[in-house]
């Protein structure tokens, strides 16, 4: 009897961190901000990488390594966000046709997840001509989504 208790209170537990997950996106507002914070964080570790990928900064293989990790891991967080009804109202640059196209925004998105966990992996090894090819890719990828359902 004991036994189901633990398991019937761990389940409910579990459950309840999930439904606190799902409303974390409950208005659009919400989701708009938690993207927004993910994309400009993205955005900082990838141009960090660039600076080094155009010569701009010396390249230093740990710096890269991190920002690359940190890049790959903060590149799965956003998507849910983009796919909250009313997510492309607001101050936001997401346009209708994501919502509208939610096949084609999710193989973009997954797209980008797939290129930046390449990078990070290349970045590890520490092979700075392979990092400038993957650091490519990775921005192709994320130029590919940005084109497509990104209002400029």
């Amino acid at each position: 009897m004991k036994k189901v208790l633990r398991w019937s209170v761990c389940g409910l537990f579990v459950m309840g961190i999930f439904s606190v997950a799902y409303a974390q996106f409950a208005k659009p507002e919400e989701a708009i901000g938690y993207r927004k914070s993910a994309m400009t964080l993205i955005g900082y570790h990838f141009s960090r990488i660039g600076a080094v990928v155009q010569g701009k900064a010396p390249f230093d293989k740990a710096a890269v390594a991190k920002d690359a990790e940190l890049v790959a891991k903060i590149a799965t967080l956003p998507w849910e966000a983009f796919m909250t009804p009313g997510a492309e109202k607001g101050q936001t640059h997401l346009k209708a046709e994501a919502l509208k196209d939610k096949e084609g925004f999710k193989a973009a998105a997954d797209a980008t997840v797939a290129e930046t966990a390449k990078l990070s992996q290349v970045a590890a090894a520490g092979d700075l001509d392979a990092i400038k090819t993957q650091f490519g890719a990775a921005g192709k990828s994320c130029k590919g989504c940005h084109e497509k359902y990104r209002t400029h």
